[in-house]
């Protein structure tokens, strides 16, 4: 009996000690905002990235006048060969597979502390990925469009790019293409439906003296330009976003509508009621409609903000809707409950019961045989 009682307490140990090192990941005290950037970051596998702390997108802060740490599954992140942090930036050399998931930076001052959740996808170089990690471009039938090479790092200033379409290098004739060293953008004259597809830009670079890669991969859409065409929503590979209970999410909805904008209608549906209907307390509301005017056309975004999220986000269908009277699109969206940071713990607590059991029952078996034993040779 008193084995019985020693195991117990030991296993009990075990599981307060279990519980005592979750406690300890915690960084500091709790922030009073916790924020899930929307936005994806979706590189290319065995590639450099970056990924940078979007906290101006919230907040005006000075970084000058704030600590800003990194974190991954709760643990503040460290320098190694494959990631060093420079100052709100994470740089990854490179990026490979075992990398994806979510990176927390934390802002603190004296007086208050918000963490902001990014979400990085590590993506294979083929056609099946490229729905997941494109940048969509528009371009007008019988015009001439200047496609840039996208969201490329600051340093990358004089760096010659190589140009591709549909994985064949584009031919730099002057004619139909043409692009320059130390450019970030490709011409293309007398714009047809056949330029439609994806195109790649690459360039390659040295960091103490280790050649990167950096790939981006864009979706070039052909419009009539004669033709009044229904909206375009461009950000249409952010389907589905990963959020923890009680942070705060803003999802875009980006919508192209060219040089004719007088009839566009940009709305929220949350399964399949207006957005005020569902969240009648404010909890989740629309944004303001935000108006840019580009050379190609007109752009308006219109954000769904959820000052909190909550169980019934994660069951629940959201769409945006743009329309004209020429027809609409809509952009589906769904949050997914982010993995934990100690779902590792959660997933070894029934394993370590299950050992903890098989453990007190071998002692008391052996003990019980011991025993046995005992009384035979007092016994004899």
């Amino acid at each position: 009996m008193k084995m019985w009682v020693q195991s117990i307490l030991f296993g009990t140990f075990l599981l307060e000690t279990y519980g005592f090192s979750v406690n300890r990941m915690n960084i500091g005290e709790k922030c009073q905002a916790r924020i899930t950037h929307s936005v994806d970051y979706y590189v290319i596998n065995e590639e450099l990235a970056t990924i940078t702390c979007p906290v101006s997108q919230y907040l005006p802060i000075d970084l000058s006048t704030v600590q800003l740490v990194w974190t991954r599954n709760g643990s503040e992140m460290q320098d190694t060969a494959e990631i060093q942090r420079k100052r709100d930036t994470l740089w990854f050399l490179p990026a490979v597979k075992e990398h994806t998931g979510i990176y927390t930076c934390v802002v603190r001052n004296a007086s208050y502390c918000v963490e902001i959740s990014v979400s990085l996808n590590v993506m294979s170089d083929t056609p099946s990925s490229f729905p997941y990690i494109k940048y969509e471009q528009i371009a007008y039938e019988n015009a001439q469009f200047l496609m840039i090479c996208p969201a490329l790092p600051d340093f990358t200033d004089h760096m010659t790019i190589n140009w591709f379409k549909e994985g064949k290098p584009l031919p730099n004739d002057g004619i139909k293409y043409g692009y320059l060293d130390g450019t970030t953008y490709a011409l293309i004259n007398d714009v047809s439906l056949e330029d439609e597809g994806y195109y790649k830009c690459q360039l390659t670079f040295s960091i103490e003296n280790i050649n990167y890669n950096v790939t981006r991969i864009i979706q070039l859409r052909i419009i009539d330009q004669g033709i009044r065409q229904q909206p375009v929503i461009l950000n249409s590979n952010q389907k589905t976003i990963a959020a923890s209970l009680g942070s705060k999410v803003v999802i875009p909805c980006k919508v192209y509508a060219g040089h004719n904008d007088g009839d566009l209608m940009v709305w929220w549906l949350a399964n399949g009621s207006f957005v005020n209907d569902y969240s009648k307390d404010d909890r989740v509301t629309e944004g303001v409609l935000q108006e840019t005017t580009e050379v190609e056309g007109q752009y308006f975004e219109l954000p769904l903000i959820f000052e909190r999220i909550e169980e019934e986000d994660f069951i629940t269908d959201f769409q945006c809707i743009a329309a004209n009277e020429y027809g609409q699109e809509i952009l589906p969206a769904q949050i997914k409950q982010a993995a934990s940071s100690f779902a590792w713990y959660i997933a070894a607590v029934p394993a370590l019961v299950v050992f903890l059991i098989i453990a007190i029952i071998f002692i008391a078996k052996h003990r019980k045989c011991g025993n046995k034993k005992d009384y035979s040779l007092a016994k004899s």
